[in-house]
C-alpha cells in the first residue's frame, strides 16, 4: 500500500539517528492497571516508540505453549531492525527480548517482518524453531532473508537468502520484492511474497519452498491477473478445518481506481492446498454491496461461529473486522466494531486454546507514518462471540 511514500520515509529515518537507543524491559511502557492475564482490555503497551520511532505492520506467532513472540516495522534506527517481544499470559504483560537485525547484507531490516514456528524438524532445526524475515533493502536491491532462533527469540542466526529484486520502487516496471508471509507445511517451509520482477506483470504474489531452509525451489504464482496494473499485494494464509481449505488474503490496487470508495481493494482466494492459489479466481470481499474493507488485509479462523466457524479479517484503514461464517461465501460477509485503532498492515490473532479470542495489533495508520506521534505498539484483546453481535459502528 502506497510503499514508494514509506520507503523514502524509512530511509530517512534509517540516517536520522548515528546512536539510536534500543528497545528496554525497564521502560514503563504498561499501564498503571494492568489487564487480567488472559482477558479481554484494549490498547494495552508493547512498546512506547521515543524520538524518531514509528511502529508500523505489526506481527507475531503464537508458540505451541501459548506464549506469543511480536514483532513490527520499527523505523527510526541506522540500521533499522525488529524489535522482538514475548507475552506469556494471553498479551497482558510484555517482555523484551531481543532485536531480530540484519546479519549478512549490511542494509538493516527495513520493513515488513513475519515470523512463524517450526512444528517439525526441518533443515537441521528441531520442532519449536522460530523462524523469522523481512524486507532488507537499500539502493543496491530486495532481500527477504531467513533467520531461526533456537532460544525463544533470544538470539537469532542468518539460514539463506530467499530472494532477491531490484531496489526499493513501487513503478510498475521496476523488479523488487516486498511483504514476505512464512508457513511450515507438510515437511517444508513456504516463503510467499509479492513480486515485481515479472514482466508480465505490475505485481504478482508468489511463493518458493525450501525442504531444507538453504536451498528454495522455483518461483511460483499463487495470485496473478491479466491486467498489467493490477497490482495484488501482502499475502496473508490461514486454513479453515471444516472446509479442510486455505484462504489467502490480498490487496488489489489498480492505478487510481476506486471500488466501494477503496482504492485498495481487499480479495481472496480459497484453495485445497496452500501450494495452489494458482488455480482459483479472487474474489472481492463486500459487505451488503455497500462498503469494502481498504488495504493490507490479515485473515485467522476460529471455531466460533457455527459449523463452518468464522473467518477475520482485518484491513489498514479502519477498526471493525470483516467477518464471514459460512464458509467465505461471497455474499455472506458482515462488518463489526471494535475498539481497537486502525493499523498500517494491522495483525489480528485467535488463540489457539481460547478461540473467543480475538487479540488486534495496534500501531500507526499510514498516513500518519513519520509525523512524530509515538502512537505505540499496542494490543487489544476482545470476544469474537460479542464482536459477531457488535454494530460496525459500536466505538466511533
Amino acid at each position: 500500500m502506497l510503499l514508494s511514500a514509506l520507503v523514502a520515509t524509512v530511509v530517512l529515518a534509517h540516517d536520522s539517528l548515528a546512536h539510536p537507543p534500543r528497545p528496554h524491559p525497564d521502560r514503563p511502557d504498561h499501564p498503571s492497571q494492568s489487564p487480567r492475564p488472559w482477558g479481554f482490555f484494549t490498547n494495552n503497551t508493547i512498546y512506547q516508540t521515543t524520538g524518531t520511532e514509528s511502529i508500523t505492520y505489526p506481527r507475531y506467532i503464537e508458540l505451541t505453549d501459548g506464549t506469543i513472540i511480536a514483532t513490527s516495522s520499527l523505523s527510526g534506527h541506522s540500521p533499522n531492525y525488529f524489535p522482538i517481544f514475548e507475552s506469556r499470559n494471553g498479551g497482558a504483560s510484555w517482555k523484551y527480548i531481543s532485536n531480530l537485525t540484519d546479519q549478512v547484507n549490511g542494509w538493516g531490516f527495513s520493513a515488513q517482518p513475519a515470523l512463524t514456528e517450526l512444528t517439525f524438524p526441518l533443515g537441521g532445526y528441531p520442532a519449536g524453531t522460530i523462524l523469522g524475515t523481512g524486507n532488507s533493502w537499500s539502493d543496491n536491491g530486495t532481500r527477504i532473508d531467513l533467520y531461526a532462533s533456537t532460544d525463544r527469540a533470544r538470539t537469532w542466526k542468518f539460514v539463506s537468502h530467499i530472494a532477491q529484486g531490484g531496489r526499493p520502487n513501487t513503478t510498475n516496471g521496476a523488479t523488487p520484492i516486498w511483504e514476505p508471509y512464512l508457513l511450515p507445511y507438510e515437511g517444508q517451509l513456504v516463503a510467499y511474497y509479492s513480486d515485481q520482477r515479472d514482466p508480465k506483470h505490475g505485481q504478482k504474489l508468489a511463493h518458493q519452498t525450501s525442504h531444507d531452509l538453504h536451498t528454495w525451489g522455483p518461483v511460483v504464482n499463487d495470485v496473478t491477473y491479466e491486467l498489467y496494473e493490477a497490482r495484488p499485494g501482502m499475502t496473508v494464509v490461514a486454513y479453515i478445518p471444516p472446509l479442510d481449505q486455505w484462504i489467502l488474503v490480498h490487496e488489489r490496487p489498480i492505478g487510481n481506481s476506486s471500488s466501494y470508495g477503496v482504492n485498495y481493494p481487499v480479495y481472496y482466494v480459497m484453495a485445497d492446498s496452500p501450494l495452489d492459489f494458482r488455480n482459483s479466481v479472487g474474489r472481492p470481499i463486500v459487505i451488503n454491496n455497500a462498503t469494502a474493507p481498504n488495504a493490507s488485509p490479515y485473515v485467522v479462523w476460529s471455531p466460533v461461529g457455527g459449523p463452518n466457524g468464522t473467518i477475520v479479517v482485518s484491513d489498514a484503514d479502519r477498526r471493525q473486522v470483516y467477518t464471514n461464517t459460512a464458509g467465505g461465501a461471497l455474499d455472506k460477509w458482515e462488518e463489526h466494531g471494535t475498539p481497537a485503532g486502525a493499523v498500517y498492515s494491522r495483525a489480528i490473532q485467535i488463540f489457539k486454546d481460547r478461540p473467543d479470542s480475538l487479540m488486534v495489533y495496534g500501531g500507526e495508520v499510514y498516513d500518519d507514518f513519520g509525523k512524530g506521534l509515538h502512537v505505540p505498539f499496542s494490543a487489544t484483546v476482545v470476544s469474537l462471540k460479542k464482536t459477531l453481535r457488535t454494530k460496525v459502528d459500536a466505538f466511533s
